[in-house]
């Protein structure tokens, strides 16, 4: 497989709009690992002889404190109301309907860190707005009406008074021109800006030449990780140039910000779990911490964050394979993301962990589960189905990521046995009696537990859950896994 195209174009802020923006978009079939978790001592997993139904159990979810509250979420997001989430399709901000002007075309995932910064702008500034979903081509088709619209089919798409916008700066940049009421470029730091752009640019050549290329001697191997940090330690010195946690300083991010953290959040996993380089949480890039924790309170972020085991799997879809070293740094990130060693119960989450999980979107134990659960209540007959695809056939259509698989066909043998399994994991996800286990899956229950595990690896943060919820239905459908 060819390394990813890699571009450093400036990138340049102006008073009109340019479209040098920069996009990498080679895709890879790097494979997942479907065996089953690694084993912690522990008591053996215990499942109920007899499980309630999918509408007594939907009964109960819903009448949790957190049901009721993602209730209650779910009907101000009909409205364009509330905060932002990744399913909302409209968003209006004490706005009338019918005078939105404006129409965001993003991936429907959430993957996509291009589409990202302009959702962030879109939330940020205020600005009513229309959402709609479309696939990345990695990921399966796009619809026809759209290429119709778009005919490059390239996310994000802007559509403004009819107009299609494409490449995210120039969208950044006619939505400030645009929309001035909250800027987001202060005119007396024009040249700043201009000079923080460039170092990003830099900053993500220098990450595609350590994460997409082999380890090993000279500038494409160890000089690559020296390369990286040299660049990274600039972007800290210059988080630490002005009051506050900001590029430009004040109270609030800039575009500046949102043209960083799309990428540098990617980073964050991606270097740990190709080169074991851990950017989070250090004090050397004390600055760089300080301005994630900023962007950990603000809404349109943690409705726009992805975790990193949801990063290492998209990530080499849009840009290539990464490249893992050898270092036992590497090899223990690797074991941890991919959830060998972490999806296990009991979990303890926390800001301290090599992915840390600030105290602003850790809402507890009892409600990670009750999310989980009210997910799968909402949409249970959909979930057993794909579920059956673990031990169904494959499309007749690939596409580029591994875990993508939208014409596969389910084996709706398992329909029942996998039904059952799940509603007893929404019941252990409501009552919280699950607890660490230890246990080999039956011979009788490898195939069952191939239909578990396809659900279990193709959970994804932000598109079906929240980061905890996530951690904690992983964790419990390795726990079925272990009983069965």
């Amino acid at each position: 497989m060819s390394m990813p195209s890699i571009c450093a174009q400036p990138l340049t802020w102006t008073k009109g709009y340019s479209a040098n923006a920069t996009r990498v978009t080679k895709s890879s079939r790097s494979s997942r690992n479907m065996s089953f978790p690694l084993r912690a001592a522990a008591t053996t997993a215990v499942l109920p002889e007899k499980v309630l139904s999918w509408d007594e159990l939907k009964g109960i979810a819903v009448s949790t404190e957190t049901g009721k509250k993602i209730a209650e979420e779910e009907k101000l997001r009909a409205k364009g109301e509330g905060a932002p989430h990744v399913t909302a399709k409209l968003r209006l901000f004490g706005a009338s309907e019918d005078d939105v002007k404006v129409t965001f075309y993003r991936d429907h995932a959430a993957w996509c860190p291009y589409c990202q910064k302009v959702w962030m702008m879109l939330e940020e500034k205020k600005i009513p707005y229309r959402i709609e979903r479309i696939n990345m081509r990695s990921y399966g088709d796009k619809p026809a009406w759209f290429l119709k619209k778009v005919p490059s089919g390239l996310l994000p798409v802007l559509e403004l008074d009819g107009k299609m916008i494409t490449e995210s700066l120039v969208i950044m940049q006619i939505l400030e021109q645009t929309f001035p009421e909250i800027p987001m470029i202060p005119e007396e730091h024009f040249d700043r800006a201009n000079t923080l752009l460039r170092l990003e640019r830099q900053l993500f050549s220098d990450w595609c030449g350590l994460v997409f290329r082999p380890s090993g001697p000279g500038p494409f191997g160890g000089g690559a990780r020296k390369q990286f940090e040299e660049t990274f330690d600039k972007v800290n010195e210059a988080l630490g140039e002005l009051p506050g946690p900001w590029f430009l300083g004040g109270d609030t991010p800039s575009i500046v910000d949102l043209q960083y953290v799309s990428h540098v959040e990617r980073m964050n996993a991606s270097c740990l779990y190709w080169k074991g380089l851990q950017l989070r949480s250090t004090e050397r890039w004390a600055n760089v911490e300080r301005w994630f924790a900023a962007f950990e309170e603000r809404p349109c972020y943690m409705a726009t964050k992805s975790d990193y085991y949801t990063h290492v799997m998209d990530i080499p879809p849009q840009y290539g394979p990464g490249y893992g070293d050898s270092s036992e740094a590497a090899k223990q990130a690797q074991l941890n993301i991919d959830g060998l060693s972490t999806w296990r119960l009991p979990l303890n989450l926390s800001p301290s962990d090599a992915e840390p999980l600030p105290d602003s979107m850790n809402p507890g134990d009892e409600a990670a589960r009750h999310e989980a659960a009210y997910k799968l209540v909402s949409n249970y007959d959909a979930i057993v189905k794909f579920c059956c695809r673990g031990m169904g056939e494959r499309g007749a259509k690939q596409f580029g990521a591994p875990l993508a698989d939208p014409t596969a066909v389910p084996n709706l043998n398992y329909k029942d046995k996998v039904d059952k399994l799940l509603r007893t994991t929404v019941s252990l996800l409501l009552d919280g009696s699950a607890g660490a286990s230890t246990a080999e899956t039956s011979q009788d229950g490898k195939d069952v537990a191939k239909c578990i595990a396809y659900l279990r690896d193709r959970i994804g943060v932000p598109r079906d859950m929240s980061y905890p919820a996530a951690m904690t239905l992983r964790a419990h459908l390795n726990y079925i896994i272990d009983a069965i």
